[in-house]
Protein backbone atom coordinates (compact mmCIF):
# COMPACT_ATOMS: atom_id res chain seq x y z
CA UNK A 1 0.00 0.00 0.00
CA UNK A 2 0.74 3.66 -0.58
CA UNK A 3 0.48 6.66 1.35
CA UNK A 4 2.71 9.03 -0.39
CA UNK A 5 -0.10 11.20 -0.97
CA UNK A 6 -0.87 14.13 1.03
CA UNK A 7 -4.28 13.40 2.92
CA UNK A 8 -6.19 16.07 5.68
CA UNK A 9 -5.75 15.89 9.70
CA UNK A 10 -9.37 14.31 9.84
CA UNK A 11 -7.43 11.22 7.34
CA UNK A 12 -4.51 11.45 9.28
CA UNK A 13 -6.46 11.13 12.74
CA UNK A 14 -8.88 8.16 11.22
CA UNK A 15 -5.56 6.25 10.27
CA UNK A 16 -3.74 6.75 13.37
CA UNK A 17 -6.86 5.42 15.52
CA UNK A 18 -7.18 2.55 13.85
CA UNK A 19 -3.63 1.76 13.94
CA UNK A 20 -3.27 2.21 17.64
CA UNK A 21 -6.23 -0.41 17.74
CA UNK A 22 -4.85 -3.29 16.13
CA UNK A 23 -3.14 -6.41 17.94
CA UNK A 24 0.48 -6.21 17.48
CA UNK A 25 0.47 -9.58 14.71
CA UNK A 26 -1.40 -7.40 12.76
CA UNK A 27 0.95 -4.19 12.93
CA UNK A 28 2.37 -3.54 9.56
CA UNK A 29 5.94 -2.49 10.34
CA UNK A 30 7.25 -4.98 12.33
CA UNK A 31 7.70 -8.64 10.76
CA UNK A 32 6.58 -11.53 13.01
CA UNK A 33 10.44 -12.80 13.35
CA UNK A 34 11.13 -9.02 14.54
CA UNK A 35 8.43 -8.91 17.56
CA UNK A 36 9.81 -12.21 18.38
CA UNK A 37 13.12 -10.48 19.22
CA UNK A 38 11.64 -7.99 21.31
CA UNK A 39 9.67 -10.25 23.21
CA UNK A 40 12.55 -12.60 23.76
CA UNK A 41 15.10 -9.67 24.74
CA UNK A 42 12.45 -8.60 27.57
CA UNK A 43 12.48 -11.77 28.98
CA UNK A 44 15.67 -12.18 31.66
CA UNK A 45 15.24 -16.43 30.87
CA UNK A 46 16.25 -15.80 27.32
CA UNK A 47 19.68 -16.48 25.90
CA UNK A 48 21.82 -15.43 22.49
CA UNK A 49 20.74 -18.68 21.18
CA UNK A 50 17.28 -18.32 21.93
CA UNK A 51 17.19 -14.77 20.00
CA UNK A 52 19.89 -16.61 17.58
CA UNK A 53 17.58 -19.05 16.50
CA UNK A 54 14.85 -16.54 15.30
CA UNK A 55 17.34 -14.67 13.97
CA UNK A 56 18.43 -17.45 11.88
CA UNK A 57 15.50 -17.91 10.36
CA UNK A 58 14.75 -14.02 9.05
CA UNK A 59 17.77 -13.81 5.94
CA UNK A 60 17.68 -9.95 6.57
CA UNK A 61 17.35 -9.70 10.16
CA UNK A 62 20.50 -11.99 10.28
CA UNK A 63 22.37 -10.08 7.46
CA UNK A 64 22.31 -6.71 9.25
CA UNK A 65 23.07 -8.25 12.75
CA UNK A 66 26.06 -9.94 11.26
CA UNK A 67 26.91 -6.81 10.17
CA UNK A 68 26.60 -5.03 12.75
CA UNK A 69 28.77 -7.19 14.72
CA UNK A 70 31.34 -7.32 12.34
CA UNK A 71 31.65 -3.62 12.02
CA UNK A 72 34.64 -1.32 13.85
CA UNK A 73 32.06 -0.56 16.45
CA UNK A 74 32.86 -3.86 18.59
CA UNK A 75 36.58 -4.59 17.26
CA UNK A 76 36.45 -8.57 16.78
CA UNK A 77 39.85 -10.28 16.36
CA UNK A 78 37.82 -13.05 14.52
CA UNK A 79 34.84 -12.05 11.78
CA UNK A 80 31.39 -13.16 13.51
CA UNK A 81 29.64 -15.54 11.43
CA UNK A 82 26.77 -16.86 13.74
CA UNK A 83 23.83 -15.15 15.14
CA UNK A 84 24.19 -16.23 18.57
CA UNK A 85 27.79 -14.91 18.65
CA UNK A 86 26.64 -11.68 16.75
CA UNK A 87 23.61 -11.31 19.80
CA UNK A 88 26.30 -12.43 22.88
CA UNK A 89 28.58 -10.02 21.67
CA UNK A 90 26.38 -7.08 21.02
CA UNK A 91 23.70 -7.40 23.81
CA UNK A 92 20.39 -7.55 23.85
CA UNK A 93 19.56 -3.81 24.39
CA UNK A 94 21.31 -2.95 20.63
CA UNK A 95 19.66 -5.79 19.40
CA UNK A 96 16.27 -4.48 20.27
CA UNK A 97 17.07 -1.24 18.87
CA UNK A 98 18.52 -1.84 15.69
CA UNK A 99 15.96 -4.53 14.40
CA UNK A 100 13.82 -1.91 14.68
CA UNK A 101 15.35 0.47 12.82
CA UNK A 102 16.47 -2.01 9.87
CA UNK A 103 12.82 -3.05 9.60
CA UNK A 104 11.82 0.65 9.29
CA UNK A 105 14.04 1.29 6.43
CA UNK A 106 13.32 -2.21 4.95
CA UNK A 107 9.77 -1.15 4.61
CA UNK A 108 10.07 2.60 3.65
CA UNK A 109 9.40 1.86 0.40
CA UNK A 110 5.87 0.09 0.76
CA UNK A 111 4.72 2.52 2.70
CA UNK A 112 5.65 5.48 0.18
CA UNK A 113 7.91 7.07 2.83
CA UNK A 114 10.98 9.25 2.09
CA UNK A 115 13.66 7.10 2.33
CA UNK A 116 16.18 10.20 2.88
CA UNK A 117 13.84 11.07 5.57
CA UNK A 118 13.22 8.32 7.43
CA UNK A 119 17.38 7.61 7.16
CA UNK A 120 18.02 11.01 8.81
CA UNK A 121 15.53 10.63 11.61
CA UNK A 122 17.06 7.08 12.29
CA UNK A 123 20.47 8.37 12.17
CA UNK A 124 19.78 11.15 15.00
CA UNK A 125 18.23 8.42 16.98
CA UNK A 126 21.22 6.45 16.79
CA UNK A 127 23.30 9.33 17.60
CA UNK A 128 20.95 9.66 20.54
CA UNK A 129 21.34 5.55 21.76
CA UNK A 130 25.11 6.24 21.61
CA UNK A 131 25.07 9.18 23.32
CA UNK A 132 23.13 7.65 25.77
CA UNK A 133 25.55 4.72 26.26
CA UNK A 134 28.78 7.18 26.89
CA UNK A 135 27.21 9.63 29.15
CA UNK A 136 25.83 6.54 31.28
CA UNK A 137 29.67 4.98 31.47
CA UNK A 138 31.05 8.66 31.91
CA UNK A 139 28.96 8.89 35.22
CA UNK A 140 29.60 4.86 35.93
CA UNK A 141 25.96 4.11 35.83
CA UNK A 142 25.51 0.72 36.62
CA UNK A 143 21.88 0.02 35.39
CA UNK A 144 23.16 1.27 31.65
CA UNK A 145 21.59 -2.42 30.10
CA UNK A 146 18.42 -0.37 28.46
CA UNK A 147 19.81 3.11 28.06
CA UNK A 148 19.86 2.85 24.13
CA UNK A 149 17.30 1.19 23.35
CA UNK A 150 15.15 3.91 25.63
CA UNK A 151 17.20 6.61 24.29
CA UNK A 152 16.82 5.30 20.33
CA UNK A 153 13.38 4.45 20.12
CA UNK A 154 12.66 8.12 22.09
CA UNK A 155 12.00 9.34 18.86
CA UNK A 156 9.56 6.39 17.91
CA UNK A 157 6.70 8.61 17.30
CA UNK A 158 8.76 10.48 15.09
CA UNK A 159 9.85 7.43 13.62
CA UNK A 160 6.55 6.09 13.35
CA UNK A 161 4.98 9.01 11.04
CA UNK A 162 7.96 9.18 8.59
CA UNK A 163 6.96 6.05 7.58
CA UNK A 164 3.28 5.69 7.80
CA UNK A 165 2.18 9.56 7.33
CA UNK A 166 5.85 11.24 5.81
CA UNK A 167 3.74 14.26 4.53
CA UNK A 168 2.53 15.24 8.71
CA UNK A 169 6.43 14.00 9.45
CA UNK A 170 7.72 16.58 7.09
CA UNK A 171 5.20 19.65 8.63
CA UNK A 172 6.32 18.63 11.90
CA UNK A 173 9.91 18.42 11.19
CA UNK A 174 9.63 21.70 9.16
CA UNK A 175 7.56 23.70 12.62
CA UNK A 176 10.30 22.10 15.11
CA UNK A 177 12.92 24.09 12.80
CA UNK A 178 11.41 27.18 11.99
CA UNK A 179 9.10 26.85 15.68
CA UNK A 180 9.56 25.04 18.16
CA UNK A 181 6.93 26.32 20.85
CA UNK A 182 4.32 25.76 18.20
CA UNK A 183 5.08 21.59 18.27
CA UNK A 184 2.58 21.13 20.70
CA UNK A 185 -0.34 22.83 18.94
CA UNK A 186 0.68 21.59 15.05
CA UNK A 187 0.72 17.81 16.96
CA UNK A 188 -2.73 18.25 18.13
CA UNK A 189 -3.84 19.96 14.62
CA UNK A 190 -2.29 16.87 12.63
CA UNK A 191 -2.71 14.08 14.56
CA UNK A 192 -4.94 14.66 17.08
CA UNK A 193 -3.20 13.81 19.96
CA UNK A 194 0.31 14.65 21.21
CA UNK A 195 3.02 12.36 19.25
CA UNK A 196 4.51 11.14 22.31
CA UNK A 197 0.91 9.46 23.40
CA UNK A 198 1.29 7.60 19.72
CA UNK A 199 4.99 6.62 20.54
CA UNK A 200 3.77 4.80 23.94
CA UNK A 201 0.95 3.54 22.77
CA UNK A 202 3.03 1.69 19.66
CA UNK A 203 5.40 0.99 22.66
CA UNK A 204 3.28 -0.46 24.39
CA UNK A 205 1.80 -3.08 21.51
CA UNK A 206 5.37 -3.94 20.49
CA UNK A 207 6.44 -5.16 24.32
CA UNK A 208 9.08 -2.53 24.82
CA UNK A 209 10.86 -1.69 27.82
CA UNK A 210 8.58 -0.99 30.46
CA UNK A 211 11.21 2.46 31.32
CA UNK A 212 10.54 3.54 27.72
CA UNK A 213 6.68 3.54 27.73
CA UNK A 214 7.45 5.38 31.19
CA UNK A 215 9.76 7.63 29.41
CA UNK A 216 7.52 8.72 26.66
CA UNK A 217 4.09 9.29 28.36
CA UNK A 218 5.92 12.07 30.29
CA UNK A 219 8.50 14.58 29.43
CA UNK A 220 11.41 13.78 31.86
CA UNK A 221 12.42 16.79 34.14
CA UNK A 222 15.81 18.20 34.80
CA UNK A 223 16.80 16.98 38.06
CA UNK A 224 18.18 20.06 40.60
CA UNK A 225 20.77 17.76 42.24
CA UNK A 226 22.06 14.51 41.05
CA UNK A 227 19.50 11.90 41.37
CA UNK A 228 19.80 8.92 43.17
CA UNK A 229 16.70 6.95 42.05
CA UNK A 230 17.65 4.70 38.30
CA UNK A 231 14.45 5.63 36.66
CA UNK A 232 15.47 9.22 37.33
CA UNK A 233 18.69 9.14 36.21
CA UNK A 234 17.94 6.81 32.93
CA UNK A 235 15.09 9.95 32.46
CA UNK A 236 17.75 12.50 32.48
CA UNK A 237 20.53 10.86 30.49
CA UNK A 238 17.19 9.95 27.78
CA UNK A 239 16.89 13.22 27.83
CA UNK A 240 19.84 14.97 27.31
CA UNK A 241 20.51 12.47 24.53
CA UNK A 242 18.01 13.30 22.44
CA UNK A 243 18.25 16.59 22.94
CA UNK A 244 21.91 17.17 21.74
CA UNK A 245 21.38 14.86 19.15
CA UNK A 246 18.23 16.97 17.42
CA UNK A 247 20.70 20.32 18.85
CA UNK A 248 24.08 18.96 17.36
CA UNK A 249 22.58 17.56 13.50
CA UNK A 250 20.11 20.69 13.43
CA UNK A 251 22.95 23.01 14.95
CA UNK A 252 21.11 26.02 12.82
CA UNK A 253 17.53 25.38 13.75
CA UNK A 254 15.93 28.22 15.97
CA UNK A 255 16.90 27.79 19.61
CA UNK A 256 19.13 25.28 19.37
CA UNK A 257 21.96 27.47 20.41
CA UNK A 258 19.88 28.33 23.71
CA UNK A 259 18.77 24.27 24.10
CA UNK A 260 22.60 23.33 24.56
CA UNK A 261 23.29 26.40 26.75
CA UNK A 262 20.12 24.75 28.76
CA UNK A 263 21.32 21.50 28.66
CA UNK A 264 24.64 22.84 29.97
CA UNK A 265 23.14 24.39 32.69
CA UNK A 266 20.69 22.11 33.83
CA UNK A 267 21.92 18.51 33.10
CA UNK A 268 25.60 18.70 33.42
CA UNK A 269 25.89 20.02 36.96
CA UNK A 270 23.75 17.53 38.96
CA UNK A 271 25.53 14.35 37.28
CA UNK A 272 28.84 16.30 37.79
CA UNK A 273 30.23 16.09 33.92
CA UNK A 274 32.28 18.89 32.59
CA UNK A 275 32.34 20.26 29.31
CA UNK A 276 35.21 18.19 28.17
CA UNK A 277 33.72 15.05 28.93
CA UNK A 278 30.41 16.12 26.87
CA UNK A 279 33.04 16.65 23.84
CA UNK A 280 34.65 13.26 24.70
CA UNK A 281 31.35 11.56 24.70
CA UNK A 282 29.87 13.78 21.69
CA UNK A 283 33.24 12.49 19.68
CA UNK A 284 32.69 8.78 20.61
CA UNK A 285 29.45 8.66 20.08
CA UNK A 286 29.41 9.53 17.15
CA UNK A 287 32.05 7.84 15.73
CA UNK A 288 30.26 4.71 16.91
CA UNK A 289 26.80 5.57 15.58
CA UNK A 290 28.49 5.98 12.01
CA UNK A 291 30.28 2.14 11.96
CA UNK A 292 26.83 0.97 13.42
CA UNK A 293 24.84 3.39 10.54
CA UNK A 294 26.93 1.43 7.81
CA UNK A 295 25.59 -1.64 8.64
CA UNK A 296 21.87 -0.71 8.09
CA UNK A 297 22.84 1.26 4.85
CA UNK A 298 22.27 4.87 6.33
CA UNK A 299 25.05 6.99 5.03
CA UNK A 300 27.33 8.92 6.69
CA UNK A 301 26.28 12.16 5.00
CA UNK A 302 23.15 11.88 7.47
CA UNK A 303 24.96 12.04 11.06
CA UNK A 304 27.14 15.36 9.69
CA UNK A 305 25.52 18.68 11.31
CA UNK A 306 23.23 20.04 8.78
CA UNK A 307 23.12 23.41 8.30
CA UNK A 308 20.32 26.11 7.13
CA UNK A 309 21.75 28.76 4.19
CA UNK A 310 18.85 30.97 5.17
CA UNK A 311 19.57 31.85 8.83
CA UNK A 312 22.93 33.50 10.33
CA UNK A 313 25.47 31.05 11.11
CA UNK A 314 25.48 29.77 14.95
CA UNK A 315 27.69 32.55 17.09
CA UNK A 316 27.74 30.06 20.52
CA UNK A 317 31.30 28.75 21.20
CA UNK A 318 30.14 25.64 23.14
CA UNK A 319 28.01 24.48 19.71
CA UNK A 320 30.50 25.26 17.64
CA UNK A 321 33.34 23.39 19.49
CA UNK A 322 30.57 20.40 19.54
CA UNK A 323 30.22 20.70 15.93
CA UNK A 324 34.06 21.03 15.06
CA UNK A 325 34.24 17.58 16.89
CA UNK A 326 31.71 15.44 15.29
CA UNK A 327 33.28 16.67 11.78
CA UNK A 328 36.45 15.90 13.02
CA UNK A 329 35.72 12.11 14.44
CA UNK A 330 34.07 11.42 11.18
CA UNK A 331 36.40 12.78 8.89
CA UNK A 332 40.13 11.72 10.64
CA UNK A 333 41.55 11.55 7.41
CA UNK A 334 42.17 15.28 7.75
CA UNK A 335 44.81 14.19 9.85
CA UNK A 336 48.30 12.46 9.07
CA UNK A 337 49.87 10.65 11.27
CA UNK A 338 54.08 9.85 10.85
CA UNK A 339 54.51 7.39 8.97
CA UNK A 340 57.52 5.49 11.18
CA UNK A 341 59.06 5.75 14.24
CA UNK A 342 62.43 5.64 13.72
CA UNK A 343 64.80 6.36 17.06
CA UNK A 344 66.65 9.12 14.80
CA UNK A 345 63.26 11.33 13.95
CA UNK A 346 64.34 14.61 15.96
CA UNK A 347 62.00 17.16 14.70
CA UNK A 348 62.31 20.66 15.80
CA UNK A 349 59.67 21.97 18.06
CA UNK A 350 58.95 25.51 19.10
CA UNK A 351 57.37 25.41 22.51
CA UNK A 352 54.07 26.84 23.20
CA UNK A 353 52.54 28.18 26.80
CA UNK A 354 51.24 25.21 28.79
CA UNK A 355 47.59 24.57 27.85
CA UNK A 356 45.01 26.67 28.98
CA UNK A 357 42.17 24.65 27.25
CA UNK A 358 41.31 20.69 27.62
CA UNK A 359 40.86 20.81 23.77
CA UNK A 360 43.93 19.70 23.46
CA UNK A 361 43.38 16.26 25.19
CA UNK A 362 40.30 16.23 22.95
CA UNK A 363 42.50 16.39 19.93
CA UNK A 364 44.66 14.06 21.05
CA UNK A 365 41.97 11.68 22.10
CA UNK A 366 40.32 11.58 18.46
CA UNK A 367 43.51 11.48 16.65
CA UNK A 368 44.93 8.91 18.88
CA UNK A 369 41.41 6.50 17.67
CA UNK A 370 42.16 6.79 14.08
CA UNK A 371 45.75 5.86 13.87
CA UNK A 372 46.50 2.37 12.92
CA UNK A 373 49.68 1.36 13.94
CA UNK A 374 51.22 1.10 17.37
CA UNK A 375 54.45 2.44 16.51
CA UNK A 376 53.03 5.42 15.03
CA UNK A 377 50.75 6.37 17.62
CA UNK A 378 53.96 6.13 20.27
CA UNK A 379 55.65 8.53 18.21
CA UNK A 380 52.32 10.89 18.51
CA UNK A 381 52.14 10.18 21.76
CA UNK A 382 55.45 11.39 22.72
CA UNK A 383 55.93 14.15 20.33
CA UNK A 384 52.04 15.45 21.48
CA UNK A 385 53.56 15.59 25.03
CA UNK A 386 56.52 17.76 23.82
CA UNK A 387 54.99 19.75 21.13
CA UNK A 388 51.87 20.60 22.83
CA UNK A 389 52.01 20.46 26.68
CA UNK A 390 55.31 22.12 27.44
CA UNK A 391 57.19 19.21 28.40
CA UNK A 392 60.53 19.79 27.86
CA UNK A 393 62.23 16.67 27.69
CA UNK A 394 60.24 13.86 26.60
CA UNK A 395 61.59 10.23 26.50
CA UNK A 396 60.32 6.59 25.39
CA UNK A 397 61.66 3.28 26.48
CA UNK A 398 60.94 -0.03 25.75
CA UNK A 399 61.83 -3.04 27.47
CA UNK A 400 64.11 -5.36 25.71
CA UNK A 401 62.72 -8.58 25.08
CA UNK A 402 64.67 -11.58 27.01
CA UNK A 403 67.36 -8.91 27.99
CA UNK A 404 65.90 -7.77 31.15
CA UNK A 405 66.91 -4.24 29.85
CA UNK A 406 65.22 -0.92 29.53
CA UNK A 407 66.14 1.23 26.14
CA UNK A 408 65.95 4.69 25.50
CA UNK A 409 63.55 4.63 21.83
CA UNK A 410 62.45 8.10 20.85
CA UNK A 411 63.69 11.17 22.35
CA UNK A 412 62.37 15.35 22.51
CA UNK A 413 64.44 18.02 24.28
CA UNK A 414 68.20 19.23 25.37
CA UNK A 415 71.22 16.57 24.39
CA UNK A 416 68.61 14.08 23.54
CA UNK A 417 71.70 12.36 21.55
CA UNK A 418 73.72 11.95 24.55
CA UNK A 419 71.04 10.59 27.16
CA UNK A 420 70.00 8.21 24.34
CA UNK A 421 73.18 7.00 24.34
CA UNK A 422 73.73 6.22 28.21
CA UNK A 423 69.82 5.19 28.81
CA UNK A 424 70.54 1.55 28.92
CA UNK A 425 68.88 0.82 32.27
CA UNK A 426 69.11 -2.84 34.08
CA UNK A 427 65.40 -4.56 35.11
CA UNK A 428 65.78 -5.96 38.80
CA UNK A 429 63.48 -6.81 40.57
CA UNK A 430 62.23 -3.92 42.96
CA UNK A 431 64.28 -1.26 41.21
CA UNK A 432 62.31 1.98 40.08
CA UNK A 433 62.09 0.77 36.61
CA UNK A 434 60.36 -2.55 37.67
CA UNK A 435 57.93 -0.76 40.55
CA UNK A 436 57.10 1.63 37.50
CA UNK A 437 56.43 -0.92 35.42
CA UNK A 438 54.36 -3.12 37.18
CA UNK A 439 52.04 -0.91 38.28
CA UNK A 440 48.89 1.18 36.07
CA UNK A 441 49.17 4.37 37.58
CA UNK A 442 51.32 7.39 36.66
CA UNK A 443 53.77 8.91 39.42
CA UNK A 444 55.78 11.94 40.13
CA UNK A 445 59.24 11.88 40.83
CA UNK A 446 61.42 13.96 42.71
CA UNK A 447 64.72 13.36 41.05
CA UNK A 448 65.86 9.90 39.32
CA UNK A 449 69.44 10.60 41.03
CA UNK A 450 67.45 9.50 44.40
CA UNK A 451 65.27 6.76 42.81
CA UNK A 452 68.85 5.63 41.16
CA UNK A 453 70.82 5.03 44.88
CA UNK A 454 69.12 2.17 45.04
CA UNK A 455 70.27 0.46 42.03
CA UNK A 456 69.00 0.20 37.95
CA UNK A 457 70.84 3.40 37.01
CA UNK A 458 74.40 3.64 35.66
CA UNK A 459 76.08 6.90 37.00
CA UNK A 460 76.62 8.67 33.44
CA UNK A 461 73.16 7.94 33.07
CA UNK A 462 72.05 9.63 36.04
CA UNK A 463 75.17 12.14 35.14
CA UNK A 464 73.41 13.34 31.84
CA UNK A 465 69.63 13.31 33.10
CA UNK A 466 69.94 15.25 36.12
CA UNK A 467 68.29 15.95 39.54
CA UNK A 468 64.90 17.46 37.96
CA UNK A 469 61.70 16.52 39.28
CA UNK A 470 59.93 14.90 37.02
CA UNK A 471 56.64 12.27 35.73
CA UNK A 472 56.43 8.89 34.49
CA UNK A 473 54.31 6.21 33.36
CA UNK A 474 54.24 2.71 32.10
CA UNK A 475 52.80 1.62 28.65
CA UNK A 476 50.75 -1.81 28.03
CA UNK A 477 49.97 -3.84 24.81
CA UNK A 478 47.23 -5.05 26.44
CA UNK A 479 48.10 -5.93 29.82
CA UNK A 480 51.86 -6.64 29.40
CA UNK A 481 54.44 -3.84 30.22
CA UNK A 482 56.34 -2.96 27.29
CA UNK A 483 57.76 0.26 28.21
CA UNK A 484 57.43 4.09 29.66
CA UNK A 485 57.90 7.86 29.10
CA UNK A 486 59.33 10.25 31.16
CA UNK A 487 58.58 13.96 30.79
CA UNK A 488 60.14 16.57 32.94
CA UNK A 489 61.11 20.54 32.60
CA UNK A 490 64.98 19.71 31.74
CA UNK A 491 66.86 22.02 33.27
CA UNK A 492 64.55 25.62 33.29
CA UNK A 493 62.85 26.91 36.34
CA UNK A 494 59.53 26.52 35.04
CA UNK A 495 57.44 23.91 38.12
CA UNK A 496 55.19 21.10 37.20
CA UNK A 497 51.97 21.79 38.30
CA UNK A 498 49.04 19.15 39.32
CA UNK A 499 47.25 20.58 35.61
CA UNK A 500 50.70 19.15 34.31
CA UNK A 501 50.37 15.93 36.09
CA UNK A 502 46.78 15.72 34.64
CA UNK A 503 47.10 16.12 31.18
CA UNK A 504 50.50 13.76 31.36
CA UNK A 505 47.92 11.07 33.35
CA UNK A 506 45.30 11.25 30.66
CA UNK A 507 47.42 11.75 26.96
CA UNK A 508 48.82 8.37 28.81
CA UNK A 509 45.73 6.84 29.35
CA UNK A 510 44.11 7.34 26.30
CA UNK A 511 47.65 5.91 24.68
CA UNK A 512 47.09 2.54 26.81
CA UNK A 513 43.66 2.73 25.71
CA UNK A 514 44.25 2.67 22.02
CA UNK A 515 47.23 0.30 22.65
CA UNK A 516 44.70 -2.19 23.59
CA UNK A 517 42.35 -1.61 20.80
CA UNK A 518 45.24 -2.11 18.05
CA UNK A 519 46.14 -5.39 19.96
CA UNK A 520 42.75 -6.57 19.41
CA UNK A 521 42.75 -5.78 16.05
CA UNK A 522 45.49 -7.84 15.34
Amino acid sequence: MNHSASPGPATTHSFLDSLLEKAPDTLPILRQSCIQVLNLTQDKRSSASDIGEIIMRDQAMMANVIKIANSPAYHTRMPVKTPTYAVALIGFDVIRAMVVAAQLIEQAHTFGANTTNLKHLLARALVAGTQAQELGKAINYGEAAALFTNAMLYSLGDLILALCRPDAAEQLEDIRRKDPANIPKAELALLGRPLHIIAATMAKHWNLPDSLVQLLEKKPVWPKTRPEDDQQIMEGIVRAANELSYCLLNPSATGQEEALQGLIKQFLPPFGLSFIQLEQTVAKAFMQASEIASAINIDRQHLLPASDPERTPIHNQQLTRLTQTIQQALHPESFSPADSAEPAERESFSHPPPPTSDRLLLDFTLQAMNIPEPSNLLTFATRTLYASYGFERVWLAFVVPGKNKLEAKIGYGPDSETIQGLFHCPLTTGNFWDRLLHQFQPIRFASLVKEGEAGGMPADFLQSWGNQPGFAGALYAPNKPIGLILVDRGSSNNPLTDTDFAAFALVLSQTNTNLARLAQNH
